[in-house]
């Protein structure tokens, strides 16, 4: 009986549980391709770790995302989310960010937008939003590339599901990261041009 009882409160659980954090699409266009790679996916929170230690320091969670099986390129899945999990902003406000005088609507929630300060030689555009107390999560992201196999990618949240729970990722910055590469790219590519001429 005891056993009855616990698998029908996982069972109840496991739709609630599915229902939680951002939902996103992301696009990505080969270059030559007409029609884009697509996936949806949910962004949910994961617990911080913790040590043996006497000592317990503060950690911060993680993040998984979970795709939408039944929507979405087939057989594209796993490399669209290993993209957009490089992506990604869900973090507290960075030097980078700044807030704009504006906010978007999302079901009854009207969250405060944040712009995103963009390197130098990057063809892309972000913008931010406030989903709780100082944690800002992606809300756009538009990129085109003029080089490589990858033409163009972008990524929106379509919708935000009980994010009470969600929280600053370890690698909740990784977009920051990730511009910061391509504008090196960009910059190396542009001196190699140079010293071609």
């Amino acid at each position: 009986m005891r056993r009855l009882i616990l698998l029908s409160l996982l069972l109840l659980s496991l739709p609630l549980r599915a229902q939680e954090g951002l939902r996103y699409r992301m696009q990505l266009w080969m270059r030559g391709e007409p029609q884009p790679m697509e996936t949806r996916f949910r962004l949910q929170s994961t617990a911080g770790t913790r040590s043996h230690n006497k000592v317990q320091k503060p950690r911060m969670g993680g993040w998984r995302l979970v795709a939408d099986r039944t929507e979405g390129t087939p057989y594209a899945q796993a490399m669209l989310l290993g993209r957009a999990e490089r992506l990604l902003y869900l973090a507290g406000p960075a030097p980078q960010t700044r807030p704009e005088p504006i906010s978007l609507r999302f079901g009854a929630r009207s969250l405060p937008v944040w712009s995103l300060d963009m390197p130098k030689g990057i063809h892309a555009s972000t913008v931010l939003v406030e989903i709780g107390p100082k944690l800002l999560a992606l809300c756009d992201f538009s990129a085109r590339f003029e080089e490589g196999d990858v033409a163009r990618v972008e990524l929106h949240l379509e919708g935000l599901d009980r994010t009470a729970g969600l929280a600053p990722a370890e690698a909740g910055t990784t977009l920051l990261s990730t511009l910061q590469a391509w504008a090196r790219e960009a910059e190396a590519e542009a001196a190699s041009g140079i010293r071609a001429q």
